[in-house]
């Protein structure tokens, strides 16, 4: 037992000293700009697609627009067409009253 127990304190006095060194490491100037450093990329990161989004958001949008357009403009000639043969057809009911 008393290896098993030796190796047990060993490991925790070499994880309590990495990890001491790793806390120090981590409060140096250095690391607070890697840090900043690394935020400042996250955010640039997130604020490209955000913006990469909203255009295909717009586009899309433009796209949709362009399509109501053309199917507004052919309800329209349909519409026109309709008018056309409704005159046409009571042209001819006039004409067959007479």
């Amino acid at each position: 037992m008393s290896c098993k127990s030796s190796n047990f304190w060993i490991g925790l006095g070499i994880g309590s000293a990495v990890g001491a060194l790793a806390y120090h490491f981590s409060r140096t100037q250095r690391a607070k700009k890697l840090k900043e450093d690394v935020y400042d990329a996250i955010n640039k990161i997130s604020n490209e697609a955000k913006e990469a989004l909203n255009s295909a958001e717009e586009h899309a949008m433009h796209a949709g627009v362009k399509v109501a357009d053309k199917v507004a403009g052919k309800a329209h000639e349909a519409a026109d067409k309709a008018d056309n043969l409704k005159d046409k057809v009571h042209d001819i009911a006039d004409h067959a009253k007479k």
